[in-house]
């Protein structure tokens, strides 16, 4: 693997960044008393934004030789979450982390671990390398720093799962609105064997991420729509909630007030479950059912 330094690099500095909110939480929750942290990681995030959309010409829709820009309006999913980010740094809101923090811990890790064509040719001296890597993951930490010190009183609920499935609905449709709508070529059609599949879907092909490298890249636009709707998008949301289920936030208050964590009561529920009270309780009306499904009930002499 080429530039496997770099990879390396990126890998661990995000692990360590990431356990470190849990590690020395009474530090992260000393820092979400002032405004330092979010006013570093904002400006961060805000000039690799910057620095995206002027270098590939993100509003351009043609080059000068008349090709279309594979980048023109880039609606990818971290970049959306980017400018969500540094809005949340700025406002923090139950409603930014209910509909987006689930993508936002998980579409992070994906890009850190699994490295792509693109990343494996970038070194510590191209800064694309460093916006990459080091962007997701200031997009990741800004919201779990948020989250888990209690910026708000966001937490998974009804409420939580119900928006974040609006938002990955809302998405997935605008998207294929888009590609319809720019892609050169019918979206109700396959795509014929040995085509480019970001020429032939247009300037912003971005099922290509999940539908590409899945091998359903070449189905028309329509089937990969539904696949996503109906089969990938309830199977990332599911793995999403999961994971936000043994997430809890340690702090309220903007890190002042510590919250009371036990694993066997807030996750597993072992001692509000699996009493010996609720044992006996359940024993005797399991014995009670038992004994009188046998017995016939009295005739009425009347």
């Amino acid at each position: 693997m080429d530039h496997l330094a770099e990879f390396l690099f990126s890998l661990i500095a995000s692990i360590a960044l990431i356990s470190s909110l849990f590690i020395f939480h009474k530090f992260w929750a000393k820092t979400a008393k002032t405004y330092w942290v979010r006013i570093i990681v904002g400006s961060w995030l805000l000039i690799g934004e910057i620095w995206f959309l002027v270098t590939k010409d993100i509003f351009v829709f043609k080059f000068a030789d008349g090709t279309l820009n594979p980048m023109f309006m880039y609606w990818e999913l971290c970049a959306i979450l980017t400018v969500t980010a540094i809005i949340l740094m700025v406002v923090p809101s139950k409603l930014n982390l209910d509909l987006f923090l689930p993508f936002a811990i998980l579409a992070p890790i994906i890009v850190i671990v699994v490295p792509t064509a693109d990343t494996k040719s970038w070194g510590f001296d191209n800064f694309r390398y460093w916006n990459y890597y080091f962007g997701h993951l200031g997009l990741m930490f800004a919201y779990l720093y948020t989250y888990l010190f209690g910026y708000t009183k966001a937490k998974l609920s009804w409420q939580s799962i119900r928006r974040s499935a609006a938002f990955a609905i809302f998405l997935a449709t605008f998207l294929m609105v888009w590609n319809m709508a720019y892609s050169p070529n019918n979206p109700l059609e396959p795509v014929p064997a040995g085509e480019d599949l970001n020429k032939w879907w247009g300037p912003n092909y971005l099922y290509k991420f999940l539908m590409y490298y899945l091998g359903m890249g070449r189905f028309s636009l329509l089937n990969q729509y539904f696949l996503m709707i109906f089969v990938l998008m309830p199977l990332i949301l599911t793995l999403c909630w999961t994971m936000l289920y043994f997430l809890r936030p340690m702090y309220a208050n903007c890190g002042t007030q510590r919250l009371k964590f036990d694993i066997h009561e807030n996750i597993l529920g072992f001692r509000t479950i699996f009493t010996k009270a609720n044992f006996k309780q359940t024993s005797k009306s399991l014995l009670n059912k038992i004994t009188t499904s046998g017995k016939k009930p009295p005739l009425d002499k009347n």
